[in-house]
């Protein structure tokens, strides 16, 4: 019994060095595309004028995570990885967005300021979206929603559970604000459906649910 035991806990040791292991050098990669890009100006002064306050930002990150997520979550040529909201402040522009503390200092919530997330963007691979029918003011709602949680210090959500609103990944976030707070998407209610359409990027850029703003993914592919 007492060897059983001893083989459980050395596995589990294993399994979290492993964890930590492919984080550290997953970020190592990141760090090595973030230099490799960074003098590549990712959001042209035509695009950055078309921002309103209330957009979301999504971008296809560097990374062996992010080499997953973009494949197994998109459909098509598009193969985004990440997402924020748009906040306009004076002459500013940053982004509100959840990450896990495995990737960043801060787990959850954080105010980023636009120039510093587009440099973890390949370039021209950047999709800027606006909720459907959203006038200045619904922009505005949005805004003040993100501000709100990410004051509420919302950490990020490990387990993945799309209905839990104490914790969000990046996505849900702009799920929770449309479907619940707002109440201006309708999202799929029955289990499998509802879990299908959380765990992708696809929906993020569906036109049911967006205007496309800016979509990088077309001028490239012309």
């Amino acid at each position: 019994m007492k060897k059983f035991i001893f083989y459980i806990a050395m596995l589990f040791i294993l399994g979290i060095v492993a964890y930590k292991l492919f984080f550290y050098f997953d970020k190592k990669s990141e760090q090595k595309d973030i230099i490799k890009n960074e003098a590549i100006t990712r959001l042209s002064e035509e695009e950055l004028s078309k921002i309103e306050d209330g957009d979301f930002i999504l971008r296809r990150g560097f990374g062996f995570f992010s080499n997953y997520i973009s494949k197994e979550l998109n459909s098509g040529s598009i193969d985004v990885t990440h997402a924020g909201i748009l906040i306009k402040r004076n002459d500013s522009i940053y982004v509100v967005h959840s990450l896990s503390s495995d990737v960043t200092d801060i787990d959850g919530l954080q105010l980023q300021p636009l120039k510093e997330f587009l440099k973890y963007s390949f370039p021209n691979k950047i999709i800027i979206t606006r909720a459907k029918n959203c006038d200045k003011n619904m922009g505005m709602q949005i805004s003040q929603l993100a501000q709100k949680y990410l004051a509420m210090h919302i950490p990020f959500d490990h387990k993945g559970d799309f209905d839990d609103d104490s914790k969000f990944f990046c996505t849900e976030m702009i799920w929770k604000i449309l479907e619940k707070d707002l109440h201006c998407v309708t999202l799929p209610t029955e289990a499998e459906a509802r879990k299908k359409f959380f765990f992708s990027m696809t929906p993020m850029y569906d036109t049911q649910y967006f205007d496309i703003k800016i979509n990088q993914y077309d001028i490239k592919n012309k």
